[in-house]
């Protein structure tokens, strides 16, 4: 995806031409417009260069050079439009018409800021989802445990009414039994009587 701004095609900018490039070259690390790009392909020097579309390119800022190729200048500026660090011969030479040019300290510390607050945010993200997932299983724990609960307790209402029939069944037995060998006896114990009296 190509930045939000059109990039300038450097030959041109050189020949103070603002024109829209169509490629980017990363042997030369700047953009090409449809004419230059013609020219750059034909040259014997530029022909074996790696392009790609300007569609395609992702400007980013690179790894800080401290002193400028053309100028032998300490890099000290940031030229926006062309997306690259300059000396103050650059800007004076190459980039008097760019408008918003910036202190290379405070694009490269404004850059780690993003990135650090990237992390952080994407840090809080993870922790925060950690948590959710953390809540969500607690709370069917909790949901889990009280259904669990009140089956027990179902449970040993049913067990307790199981035992109560039971005992009830076998007093209601054994007091019929009891009924039964009592009143064998006392019929035995009355004859054995009745029959004492007679003799």
């Amino acid at each position: 995806m190509a930045s939000s701004k059109p990039i300038p095609c450097g030959p041109c900018i050189e020949g103070k031409v603002n024109t829209k490039a169509v490629i980017w070259c990363y042997n030369c690390d700047e953009g090409l417009c449809s004419t230059c790009s013609g020219h750059h392909k034909r040259s014997k020097g530029t022909c074996d260069h790696k392009t790609i579309d300007i569609k395609s390119y992702k400007p980013s800022i690179k790894a800080i050079k401290t002193e400028c190729d053309k100028h032998g200048q300490q890099l000290n500026l940031y030229c926006p439009s062309h997306l690259m660090p300059c000396c103050d011969k650059c800007i004076s030479n190459s980039h008097s018409k760019c408008t918003e040019i910036k202190s290379l300290a405070s694009v490269v510390e404004k850059t780690k800021i993003e990135k650090s607050k990237e992390s952080v945010e994407k840090d809080i993200n993870s922790i925060l989802q950690l948590l959710d997932e953390i809540v969500n299983n607690k709370s069917q724990n909790i949901k889990r445990g009280e259904e669990e609960y009140e089956s027990i307790k179902k449970l040993i209402v049913k067990i307790r009414n199981e035992i109560d029939k039971h005992l009830t069944h076998l007093e209601k037995r054994i007091c019929k039994e009891a009924d039964t060998i009592l009143n064998e006896q006392k019929s035995k114990a009355k004859d054995l009587i009745a029959e004492i009296g007679e003799k």
